[in-house]
């Protein structure tokens, strides 16, 4: 398949370098093509042609880190399907193998934090791995067991035939185990094997077979080794960065790989792409997946925030992701609570341990790979805050947090009686996983209101708030 694509396809070059600097981001109307017909009938055909097309004017491509984590367990078949359905061409996956020489998904190399089980993936049985049961989202001793268990790499590639690229990490030590797979299920040309070999390694491994896609990571330390494939070039590049002065993101270097192939960058967290991450791009495109694009020319992006990077590549405007049209929605930040300092805008209990946003007051505001929080909550803590309500109805009042823990907390919604409903914060299975959890309906009437987010000294507390929202639920 990838002989006749090669065979068909113009492949456009970056013109200069000084186009990195202004590349857009994809077009809606082509990203409504990309996005249409990747589950469907021919949908690899479309995501190979996109692949194959590098430098200016490539198609932004999505990649699910770990699957669709948020709708299902790291790794396992439900998040994989879930991460095609929302959005993502290639979906990464963990690859292992067990004690008696299966491949199976898993990140770590022990089954401690996403399964009900323990022990080094090595050291068990492909039998004794399949009795696990898989933990919810990104797992932890205190996420719920569900009822997926952890699937073959030759489920994984069954799952996606057809529909999707897989990211093949952790895989590169066995990568000829992987390609018989591969080979048995009609899905080389779906594998995307990458590694940070040598050069001469991964040439001859790509010249086994025409088929094999390949992607080499650079980081500070390799970054001159593009443009030195013999023959058939890598069909992208995963460049880390941990600073905008790195050699692997010079002008020069990124415009030598887009000659012949795609730059794909990561942005999960702080360090992979400088700070230029999802939670980032969530506050301000620019602090994130546009400058990723525009100026570092990513044509490739990894993310922990699928359907937020298809809108926005669709289009979108993120100040809007989340939101009901009009004024149909109200977002309160958490670091912006009311003025007037302690026992007045908030109470806060212990030291301050960060100070990213209004550095005098009290209150604990961090920065989690790039969302700014209010952290170290702890009961017998409140914050006040006031907003403008424009229309009157019915709101759901919401919370988006972030808690590894169970339970992870809970909070009192005054709204000016000294008392209110109270609101279980759920565990989001990691301190960086942010959800929006729903604390009550309130009919609201037009004008300023004021909220007391009160944390009870008889709930343990321990999550992080990242803002208020309240959405008009009827009238």
């Amino acid at each position: 398949m990838i002989r006749k694509l090669c065979r068909g396809l113009a492949i456009a070059a970056l013109v200069g370098t000084a186009a990195l600097t202004s590349l857009p981001p994809a077009p809606a109307a082509a990203t409504a093509e990309a996005t249409l017909g990747v589950t469907g009938p021919g949908g690899i055909d479309r995501v190979h042609q996109r692949l194959l097309k590098h430098g200016r004017g490539a198609p932004l491509m999505i990649a699910s880190h770990r699957g669709q984590w948020r709708e299902a367990p790291e790794n396992s078949l439900a998040a994989i399907d879930a991460a095609i359905g929302d959005g993502a061409e290639v979906v990464e996956i963990d690859v292992r193998p067990t004690k008696d020489g299966h491949l199976v998904l898993m990140h770590d190399d022990t089954v401690d934090r996403t399964t009900d089980g323990t022990g080094r993936v090595a050291d068990l049985t492909l039998d004794q791995i399949r009795s696990l049961h898989l933990r919810q989202g990104l797992g932890g001793g205190q996420a719920a067991i569900t009822e997926h268990t952890v699937p073959t790499f030759e489920e994984a590639m069954r799952t996606v035939k057809g529909r999707a690229l897989v990211n093949l990490d952790k895989g590169w030590p066995v990568r000829a185990q992987m390609y018989e797979v591969l080979k048995r299920t009609g899905t080389v040309d779906h594998g995307l094997f990458k590694g940070a070999p040598t050069v001469e390694e991964a040439a001859a491994f790509m010249a086994g077979d025409p088929e094999i896609l390949y992607m080499h990571i650079i980081d500070d330390a390799t970054a001159g080794v593009v443009g030195t494939f013999p023959g058939r070039q890598p069909v992208a590049y995963e460049v880390v960065f941990d600073s905008t002065d790195d050699p692997q993101v010079t002008r020069e270097t990124l415009a030598k790989i887009a000659r012949h192939s795609r730059v794909w960058i990561n942005s999960m967290w702080y360090g992979l792409a400088a700070e230029y991450t999802d939670e980032a791009s969530l506050r301000d495109q620019d602090l994130g997946w546009r400058t990723l694009v525009r100026t570092y020319g990513a044509n490739m992006i990894q993310t922990d925030n699928v359907e937020a990077l298809a809108y926005w590549r669709a289009g979108g405007d993120l100040s809007r992701y989340g939101r009901q049209p009009g004024n149909r929605t109200i977002r309160v930040e958490g670091e912006d609570f009311a003025p007037g300092g302690e026992g007045v805008g908030y109470h806060d209990l212990d030291p301050n341990r960060c100070t990213v946003a209004r550095p005098d007051e009290g209150v604990d505001i961090c920065d989690l790979e790039g969302a700014v929080a209010v952290n170290w909550i702890r009961g017998g803590e409140w914050l006040k805050y006031r907003f403008e309500v424009r229309k009157a109805g019915l709101y759901q009042v919401s919370a988006r947090v972030s808690s590894p823990y169970s339970p992870a907390g809970a909070v009192v919604l005054d709204w000016g009686t000294g008392s209110g409903t109270t609101a279980p914060i759920a565990n989001t299975t990691s301190h960086d996983a942010f959800t929006l959890q729903p604390l009550e309906r309130r009919r609201l009437t037009k004008g300023t209101h004021e909220l007391v987010l009160r944390m009870p000294e008889t709930a343990y507390q321990n999550f992080n708030l990242d803002y208020l929202q309240l959405d008009l639920a009827g009238r």
